[in-house]
């Protein structure tokens, strides 16, 4: 069991590092290539903890994975903040170079953190 843990929380420490590195790209692609990577890691812990035999194992695997949710949510609303300062000094700059693409960096800066913030207030309804 603590394997499993352990294996997980490497997993969300990966992803928060994957996270952090599409961020400097500053696409939207890979925004939701990472969201996608954390929902198929929430997949398949909670599948590795329902294996587990016994009722009374379920219902601690269910306890333990349950315990995440607040931790998560709460990192990807960090994440969310980090998208808008990464976000906000990327169209400063454009705009003082006078870049043509400012409104698009504008919506993907928008874009990836309204998602984050959705994604982290959904998190919650994936454990009821």
């Amino acid at each position: 069991m603590f394997q499993i843990l352990k294996s997980f929380w490497t997993g969300l420490v990966r992803l928060g590092k994957s996270i952090l590195c599409s961020i400097k790209r500053a696409t939207i692609f890979s925004v939701q290539r990472a969201a996608m990577f954390f929902l198929a890691l929430c997949t398949s812990a909670s599948q590795l903890f329902a294996s587990s035999t016994g009722a009374g194992g379920f219902t601690k695997a269910t306890t333990e994975i349950s315990s995440y949710q607040t931790p998560v949510s709460n990192l990807m609303k960090a994440i969310a903040a980090v998208i808008v300062l990464v976000g906000a000094f990327n169209v400063y700059f454009k705009m003082q170079n006078g870049d043509q693409d400012v409104k698009k960096t504008i919506m993907m800066t928008i874009g990836g953190c309204v998602a984050f913030i959705a994604m982290s207030e959904a998190l919650p309804l994936f454990f009821k």
